[in-house]
Formats: C-alpha cells, sequence, structure tokens
C-alpha cells in the first residue's frame, strides 16, 4: 500500500469516528506532523480526557498496522506526592496494570528538557496499541472504533489508580481494588 491509500484509510476512520460523536483532527504528513496522523480527542468524564493519535504504517512483512497512542503527563503528581510517586513505585504500576490488562500496554518515560535554568525530566505513561487493520470496510471502522472505546476504559484504569495512591493507598492496595473493579 502507498502512502495514499494510508492516507484514505485514516481519512474513512476520521469519517467513522466523527460519526460516533469523537472530537478528531487529520493532520497530514508534513509540518505539524511526521507523518499522516488522526487526532482524537477522547472525554470520559468533564475533568478525565485525553489525546489519542493514530497512524497508519505499512510494514512490508506483516501489512498494514495502525498504531493508537497517547501519554499522561506525570510530573506534576510526582512532585505533589513524592513518596507515593516513587519511580519504583511507577515501574511497579505500569507493571501491574499492564499483568491485568487483556490487550494494549502501558510504557513509562522520561524526557529531558532543556530549561532556563536547569535541565528538567518530564515524566510520562504513554498508553499504546496496535493492531492490523486496511480500514476498508464498515467491519474493520467498528473494530477500530471499539478500540478507542477499549483505550478510553484503559485510560480510565490508569487514572483510577493514580488516584487510589495520591490518596494514601498503597500500590499493593490499589492494585488489588483495581483488579476487583476490572473483575466486574
Amino acid at each position: 500500500m502507498n502512502k495514499e491509500e494510508l492516507r484514505e484509510g485514516l481519512k474513512r476512520l476520521e469519517a467513522y469516528v466523527s460519526e460516533q460523536g469523537v472530537k478528531n483532527m487529520f493532520l497530514e504528513e508534513g509540518k505539524q506532523a511526521a507523518m499522516d496522523t488522526l487526532l482524537l480527542g477522547l472525554e470520559m468524564e468533564e475533568d478525565l480526557s485525553i489525546d489519542i493519535s493514530c497512524n497508519f504504517v505499512y510494514a512490508p512483512e506483516f501489512g498494514n498496522v495502525l498504531q493508537y497512542y497517547g501519554q499522561l503527563e506525570l510530573t506534576s503528581i510526582m512532585e505533589e506526592n513524592p513518596q507515593a510517586f516513587t519511580e519504583l513505585n511507577i515501574y511497579q504500576m505500569i507493571n501491574a496494570l499492564n499483568r491485568e490488562l487483556p490487550v494494549g500496554q502501558f510504557l513509562y518515560m522520561q524526557e529531558e528538557e532543556q530549561g532556563e535554568e536547569q535541565k528538567q525530566v518530564r515524566h510520562l505513561i504513554g498508553i499504546r496499541y496496535t493492531m492490523l487493520t486496511d480500514l476498508e470496510d464498515e467491519a474493520e471502522l467498528a473494530k477500530c472504533f471499539s478500540i478507542v472505546e477499549m483505550l478510553m476504559n484503559i485510560y480510565e484504569v490508569l487514572c483510577s489508580t493514580l488516584l487510589l495512591l495520591m490518596e494514601g493507598e498503597s500500590l499493593g492496595a490499589a492494585m488489588d481494588i483495581m483488579s476487583g473493579l476490572m473483575e466486574e
């Protein structure tokens, strides 16, 4: 598949998610985006939202891969409560959540930024999911939208876990609570 066919697939997904009421923006490869990108503005509640990017890539040995990616900035949360949000706790939380979730994955990342006076480190949790698809028919578009809904649920689980830690729950207790809720 060439870039134009991949772009058309993303545009079909753009139209489909628009019909489902999801805010979105399509960015063509260029100054604003390294590759064609469909940005989805997902809102679960008034104060719980995340932007997810969708990129369509042709991988010759596999086929057409649609990648979903979103991230949550943790730096301010870590500064607010350094005892609850140590790097070790975050790594352990990410590993525990990845074991509990049937699909998708969380990533913990650190990025250095050059500030006015010194280097600063940004702490981020990424949510990623990839799938093979050509985005050619209604069934494939519906499947992609169900992945978007699943990502919303995964993000809600992440935020709920972080909230439990902020409220003073130990990592083990927070994970037990979240495991119980996911089983329901």
